[in-house]
């Protein structure tokens, strides 16, 4: 029996020196980076409600991996990471004050094919495998060669928010594939974009067990901590309803 295969978005959250941390609270004696966790982990299980009733969500350790699979996943998938990142870097401030501790986080996304694996074999293995997850963990570990960049999409996930909110941009920019220099280069309207994407395009990066150099586009920190931006962008991603809760919710 052929597998079904589903169109999805996948974000991979991290937290970095997640060993070094650990193993130094526990050391102490000290519950503050178990409490830390715990906040951690529910900030992603409460965000990824709010704005989808179609998820998978799963963690292995400080992982957490979260695949949106409804319709618009794209665009709950984008909503997500930017309500994540924005939540997590406020609570690892706060952990920060607290213990003197500095810590931080990684996010990357991105879109494409996952494969259900598990659900019929009568066990409790009920997962999802597919090259997506794969460049969103690879997306998510070159976040830290960026430097004071937390979190980063791939190609295919830009190009899905390019066709549903920009379609005109989306169709020209298909003269220029693989030439995404020169894109920005002769069009100005591109960068704008970016802009409103929160996003800035960083250059074709080689990751591990992918072929060919893949485009990424990390967020930028200045823009993405602009109240007024961000919830622009969020109301273009989101219907009313999702808008509302999460405001309540982040704010």
């Amino acid at each position: 029996m052929k597998k079904k295969t589903t169109y999805t978005t996948a974000v991979i959250t991290d937290i970095r020196n997640f060993t070094g941390l650990f193993e130094n609270f526990q050391n102490r004696k000290s519950d503050d980076f178990i409490n830390f966790l715990e906040s951690y982990y529910k900030i992603q299980f409460d965000i990824a409600r709010i704005i989808s009733d179609d998820i998978y969500i799963n963690n292995t350790g400080d992982g957490v991996l979260t695949i949106f699979k409804d319709k618009k996943n794209h665009l709950e998938g984008y909503a997500y990471l930017l309500s994540v990142h924005r939540c997590i870097k406020r609570l690892c401030a706060e952990f920060s004050n607290i213990t003197g501790e500095e810590t931080s986080f990684g996010v990357g996304a991105d879109s494409g094919n996952v494969w259900d694996v598990g659900k019929n074999l009568n066990t409790r293995l009920d997962t999802y495998v597919g090259s997506v997850i794969n460049r969103a963990s690879r997306i998510e570990t070159n976040t830290k060669l960026f430097g004071g960049t937390n979190a980063a999409i791939g190609h295919h996930l830009y190009d899905k928010l390019l066709e549903d909110l920009y379609p005109d941009a989306h169709e020209f920019i298909k003269d220029y594939t693989g030439k995404y220099d020169k894109l920005l280069n002769e069009n100005e309207e591109m960068v704008l974009i970016s802009k409103e994407l929160l996003i800035y395009y960083v250059f074709e990066m080689i990751l591990k067990n992918i072929d060919k150099p893949f485009p990424l586009y990390r967020l930028s920190e200045y823009l993405a901590k602009d109240d007024e931006k961000f919830w622009n962008l969020i109301s273009e991603l989101l219907p009313t309803e999702k808008l509302n809760s999460l405001k309540e919710y982040i704010n």
